[in-house]
Formats: C-alpha cells, structure tokens, sequence
C-alpha cells in the first residue's frame, strides 16, 4: 500500500492499516491498550527499555541499507 500524497485521499481502509501499524509497534515495546485509544507503559519494568533499544537498532539498521547504493 503506498501512501497517498494529498491528505484528502487518505481513505478509511488506509487510516484503520496505518492505526494497526501504529498499535503494533506499540505493542512490540510493551505498551498496552488501557482505552480509547490510549496506551500505557508501566515504567518500573526493565523488559520496555531492552525492547526500545532494540527497535532503534532496527531503525539504524534499515536507514543504514537505504543509504546503501543498489546492488547490480
């Protein structure tokens, strides 16, 4: 799915794949959904921090290979 380049063509579908995207990653650094659209971080745990630093690695990891030139 690409991403529309004027806001008025954002359709629902796009905003609810997006939303899910969102959530996941979210969830992926131990949020957790409490309600309407709120997310909490309980912050005596260790395990969010790890998860971040993590997430982050991935980040510069994949900014690194788009820097990259293509390969022939």
């Amino acid at each position: 799915m690409s991403t529309p380049e004027d806001r008025e063509q954002v359709t629902e579908t796009y905003r609810l794949q997006a939303k899910k995207k969102i959530a996941a990653l979210w969830e992926s650094i131990s949020f957790r959904p409490f309600r309407r659209g709120v997310w909490l971080l309980d912050t005596a745990l260790r395990q969010p921090e790890e998860l971040m630093q993590a997430r982050h690695a991935e980040l510069c990891a994949l900014g690194t290979a788009f820097q990259l030139p293509p390969s022939a």
